[in-house]
């Protein structure tokens, strides 16, 4: 199999998987929450095995890797409430990233086109306020709606992946750039 038809290939995988998590959002957000908590059990582990090995900090790795399994095992046992501890960091995330971003049109207000990124800048922030006073609805769709979003625009942009034109032109006539 060619890279170009894995590519493409690997690509109407991942559009299809992003429109079913938009279509069915509270199983996209549990899968997500069952993904990030094996994550960071399987983290922990290496983290905790590291701390046995040679080297020096010792202590930290095995603390933070203790912590790290706890984190992971209580995603992994109780899903729901891993749902919402995600979203809040979501949240959180949104926030902090829409803050800066008005800060920086702030300080180059005097710029071409800053207004996309206040735009910006100001959705994040009510995407934030929007998880905040509705987090426990928020918490049953918002992972599931943006790990679809993340997966149709990857998908799209391994389809739209090509080899460069010249690079065929010159593999064709036998010329080796």
């Amino acid at each position: 199999m060619s890279s170009r038809t894995f590519l493409s290939l690997s690509g109407l995988v991942l559009i299809v998987g992003g429109i079913l998590s938009l279509l069915l959002p509270f199983a996209a957000s549990l899968a997500v929450t069952l993904i990030v908590g094996w994550a960071f059990a399987i983290a922990g582990v290496v983290h905790v095995a590291a701390a046995f090995g040679e080297g020096g900090n010792r202590l930290w790795n095995g603390l933070f890797g203790l912590l790290e399994i706890v984190l992971g095992l209580s995603f992994i046992f109780n899903p729901l409430s891993g749902m919402i501890s995600l979203t809040l960091l979501l949240g959180v995330l949104f926030f902090a990233s829409g803050v800066m971003q008005l800060a920086l049109a702030w300080v180059r207000r005097d710029a071409d086109s800053i207004w996309m990124l206040a735009l910006s800048g100001a959705i994040s922030v009510a995407l934030a306020v929007m998880i905040a006073f509705n987090l426990v609805e928020a918490s049953t769709t918002v992972p599931g709606v943006l790990l679809g979003i993340e997966l149709i625009s990857t998908g799209v942009a391994f389809l739209m992946l090509r080899p460069r034109r010249d690079r065929i032109v010159a593999d064709q006539s036998g010329d080796s750039r």
